[in-house]
């Protein structure tokens, strides 16, 4: 089976395309011979032209018999025309963190996503849930480009929350980085207040620190993304804060179950790096194709036949079970709600079954109205 991947790059995380790449074939490599890669780079994912011509090269040139892609969904609907005339199976791969403009899936494309902007709803839920609190909401200029943040306030709203302050941090990842603004009207409205926060790790990191520093800290309830919650985020100042943090992620790299330490400990053996997001991403990848590679016989002209037999399997992965929504195709999968407490202590964790009745609220929010943002792929820039 000939596998074309199209890979990204990224400044902030420099090792996606390694981990990605290596996550899959650390576990295609595990299986019997047969699976051949030809790998595109798309840069950061965002020039549409760029991300056409290299899928029509590997799909018509090429002749590859699936496409791996991590790309977003505001540049994957260019490909809808392409991918119906070849009728190949596109595995589309991304964190998650826009909202598509429709939820009706084209029938040859599935996406294997980290769940970010359905995980930032549910933590906005939970936010408006804890009455008597009015919300702050903060994020940087790069992450209010897409649908996470937005996710996240409309769970609190429907909530019963109520914003009353925005913040969005524009200066650099560096000793430029302040949070003076918000600072302010802390310093101007104290009393208890709840924080919806969507930053990258690496300012999430600039942002804890900032906030901890902060007279009335205390007294602050913070609701995360699934990336404030990573350990690069928290080791510094090492959950010593003065603020609780809540929030959802994917997964824990640490989790007990046997796949996922089949999972960390191949990838280990295999890189003689530890396993993160994006491994965990390719690793996932590696399993549906190992599952496509045996309609070899068949051949894999109907890509949306292949969709269609994947949604009957129920897969075991370092998540745990995820499967093949026949609905949305999205794959979806179990996530873990995480609690650190202030005062340095440990942060506790609680692994939640995929709520299919909170899936289904979630994909019959509306989606009309206009709306811009990067077209890039969430955190390759």
């Amino acid at each position: 089976m000939n596998v074309g991947i199209l890979y990204p790059r990224s400044k902030a995380h420099p090792t996606i395309t390694q981990d990605f790449m290596d996550g899959i074939k650390t576990y295609t490599g595990q299986q019997p011979d047969g699976m051949n890669f030809i790998s595109e780079s798309i840069g950061y994912g965002g020039s549409e032209k760029e991300v056409y011509e290299k899928v029509e090269k590997l799909l018509l040139i090429e002749g590859v018999d699936v496409l791996v892609a991590f790309i977003g969904e505001k540049v994957l609907e260019i490909l809808h025309p392409l991918l119906q005339s070849t009728g190949k199976l596109l595995i589309a791969v991304h964190p998650g963190a826009n909202y598509p403009h429709s939820w009706i899936p084209q029938p040859n494309i599935i996406q294997v996503t980290l769940q970010d902007a359905f995980l930032c709803w549910l933590c906005g839920q939970d936010a408006g849930k804890e009455k008597g609190r009015d919300g702050i909401m903060a994020s940087t200029f790069y992450d209010c480009g897409y649908l996470h943040i937005a996710m996240m306030v409309k769970g609190f709203t429907e909530a019963g929350g109520n914003i009353v302050f925005n913040y969005v941090n524009r200066q650099g990842y560096d000793d430029s980085f302040h949070i003076d603004e918000m600072k302010n009207f802390l310093a101007e409205n104290p009393g208890k207040q709840n924080v919806l926060a969507v930053f990258d790790e690496l300012p999430a990191s600039l942002f804890y620190n900032k906030l901890n520093s902060t007279e009335g800290a205390g007294e602050l309830s913070l609701y995360v993304s699934p990336m404030m919650l990573q350990h690069g985020a928290l080791a510094n100042p090492g959950n010593n804060f003065q603020f609780t943090v809540n929030g959802y992620t994917p997964w824990l790299p640490g989790a007990a179950t046997g796949n996922n330490k089949d999972f960390c400990d191949a990838f280990r053996l295999k890189t003689r790096r530890e396993a993160g997001i994006f491994a965990l991403l390719g690793w996932e990848t590696g399993m549906i194709l190992d599952q496509v590679s045996m309609n070899e016989g068949s051949g894999f002209d109907d890509g949306a036949a292949i969709a269609s037999a994947l949604q009957k399997i129920k897969f075991n992965g370092p998540r745990g079970e995820f499967q093949l929504d026949p609905a949305t195709n999205y794959f979806t999968a179990p996530f873990v709600k995480c609690h650190v407490p202030n005062a340095g202590k440990e942060m506790s964790t609680e692994l939640h079954v995929f709520p299919a009745d909170a899936w289904q609220t979630y994909i019959q929010l509306p989606t009309d109205g206009s709306g811009s943002g990067w077209t890039n792929t969430y955190l390759c820039y």
